[in-house]
């Protein structure tokens, strides 16, 4: 009986017989990692998505550099159990919190006693100079802020003394400021004293 169904069975089984002899059956790790995404508290998915919070803020990249099918197709490629968050995910939580880390880690290096700033009329940017335990000479830009109002030496005096305020610098500290000489900056730098 097993002879006559052997025979009337069609002649294509040959041909199915080396198209799977040619093509590799995957391990069972493989299948599993190709379908199981990372699950989002796991450390893996943590450390990319760090790894490209940080490629978002330190090269200056668009937040929306996250939902580009290039980007993606990359970075499925390098790792395809990655699972990108969401745009709205790095604007609001990982950027955030990247933010809080650099700007702690800055405040402890600032804990110094004297300290001298720069800043200019056209960002109103705010650097201050300092010396480090080990006497290294050291600057850390804090701010570059939007600044609406008329750049008057008044206006100007009030953002100085909020800028070195919201760092926590005191102003009895403060040696010596570096301007670009505009009237309005000068003014600004003798109503601060």
């Amino acid at each position: 009986m097993y002879d006559s169904c052997m025979a009337r069975m069609p002649t294509t089984s040959a041909t199915t017989s080396s198209k799977q002899s040619t093509s590799r059956q995957g391990s069972l790790t493989e299948l599993f990692e190709s379908i199981s995404p990372y699950e989002q508290k796991s450390k893996r998915h943590a450390e990319i998505t760090q790894a490209i919070t940080e490629f978002i803020a330190k090269d200056m990249m668009p937040i929306s550099v996250v939902t580009n099918h290039v980007f993606t197709a990359l970075v499925n490629t390098m790792d395809k159990r990655y699972r990108m968050p969401s745009r709205t995910h790095f604007s609001q939580v990982a950027i955030p919190e990247l933010y809080k880390k650099c700007r702690q880690r800055v405040a402890a290096e600032l804990k110094t006693e004297f300290f001298a700033t720069t800043t200019d009329l056209w960002s109103v940017s705010l650097t201050v100079h300092y010396i480090d335990e080990d006497l290294n000479l050291k600057a850390r830009c804090l701010q570059a802020s939007y600044f609406p109002d008329d750049h008057t030496g008044e206006n100007i005096a009030a953002a100085l003394r909020e800028g070195l305020a919201s760092w926590d610098l005191p102003e009895e500290n403060h040696i010596c400021i570096t301007t670009d000489n505009a009237s309005n900056m000068v003014m600004a730098a003798q109503i601060n004293e």
